[in-house]
């Protein structure tokens, strides 16, 4: 069924400029790491590291925009609606290539969050898990913006989601996905927070058997 391969979230307008670098950067290490992306890629679909490329221009950008330069504004507006033009061919070229292998769980691979349809889905289909897994959260030395998450494996979980939340969590709605899935929970590095903000934590197993019950939250103030 074609609403099989159509899992993956594409809409990321409600995401600030740091929430935004994280999910681009997430998929183009997703991309690097997918063989079956890169063997024989068309010259029209780009190769990971332009999303890096992407990334540079806007934070550039930003130094400008973010003081009120409305030139600048609209420059870095035009560098996101180009990144969401190539995000958007890498996925459907992914999509056209696990539609061709009948693996609807390459779109798993892209480190992207699913579609909250999907998760309902699932979610119909199986009961949750319990909560299984604890969570630490460490200082990356020498790099100012980011953390490690190390949480404990679940037997038989993952993928693994995670929520972060930047300031006390006061709802549902102040939790956002900063870059898809991840195959192992041990080590998982999140770069571009912003210094000086105390962010929380929270981690469930996400596979196709259905989502998990999410972990405890944990904070770190951010260096």
């Amino acid at each position: 069924m074609p609403e099989r391969y159509d899992v993956v979230e594409t809409n990321f307008r409600k995401l600030n400029y740091p929430e935004y670098y994280m999910v681009v950067n997430g998929f183009a290490d997703a991309l690097d790491a997918l063989e079956l992306y890169n063997l024989n890629r068309p010259d029209h679909i780009v190769a990971g590291q332009r999303y890096r490329e992407h990334i540079v221009t806007m934070k550039q950008l930003s130094i400008g925009a973010d003081r009120g330069d409305s030139l600048l504004q609209v420059q870095r507006q035009e560098a996101r609606d180009l990144t969401d033009l190539d995000m958007y061919s890498s996925i459907s070229y992914v999509k056209t290539i696990a539609i061709h292998k009948k693996d609807p769980t390459i779109m798993h691979q892209l480190n992207l969050p699913l579609k909250e349809t999907h998760h309902k889905i699932l979610r119909k289909l199986t009961p949750n898990k319990a909560a299984e897994i604890l969570v630490e959260l460490r200082h990356l030395r020498n790099e100012s913006g980011a953390i490690v998450i190390l949480g404990t494996h679940v037997r038989g979980g993952g993928p693994y989601l995670i929520n972060i939340c930047k300031g006390e969590p006061v709802s549902e709605e102040s939790w956002y996905n900063p870059g898809g899935h991840h195959k192992t929970c041990t080590k998982i590095i999140l770069r571009n927070l912003d210094p000086a903000n105390r962010y929380y934590v929270r981690l469930r197993t996400d596979g196709p058997e259905g989502p998990g019950k999410w972990s405890q939250p944990v904070s770190i103030i951010v260096l």
